[in-house]
């Protein structure tokens, strides 16, 4: 890894989870990484599937909430400063060849560009 940074944890990309929206649809999602940020936990994910208003590559991250049965929520009330914050932090994670997953080199560029 680039930084050892112990408040994220990269995951295979090969878990899904899927969410059910407000209006009882759901989405399957990729978990790329859990990063702990000012003592919450929240996930970076990705859709499985196209989506409509959503480009290729583009992440949603979520505030996770583990309730009294022990499942989670996963909540979208997030500012746009601690999406930031959360996602620098899992650029950091990555490691030092690694873009971030971009479909020209799927995560395995050279330049880190």
């Amino acid at each position: 890894m680039k930084n050892e940074n112990e408040n994220v944890e990269i995951y295979d990309g090969e878990s899904v989870v899927t969410l059910t929206c407000d209006d009882g649809t759901t989405v399957d999602l990729y978990e790329l990484a859990g990063v702990e940020y000012e003592g919450q936990c929240y996930a970076i994910v990705e859709p499985v599937e196209e989506m409509e208003g959503v480009e290729e590559g583009e992440v949603f991250i979520f505030r996770i909430e583990e309730l009294e049965d022990g499942s989670y929520r996963y909540d979208d009330d997030v500012t746009e400063e601690v999406m930031d914050a959360v996602f620098a932090e899992y650029l950091r994670a990555l490691p030092d060849d690694c873009c971030g997953g971009c479909e020209e080199c799927d995560g395995n560029c050279e330049d880190g560009e």
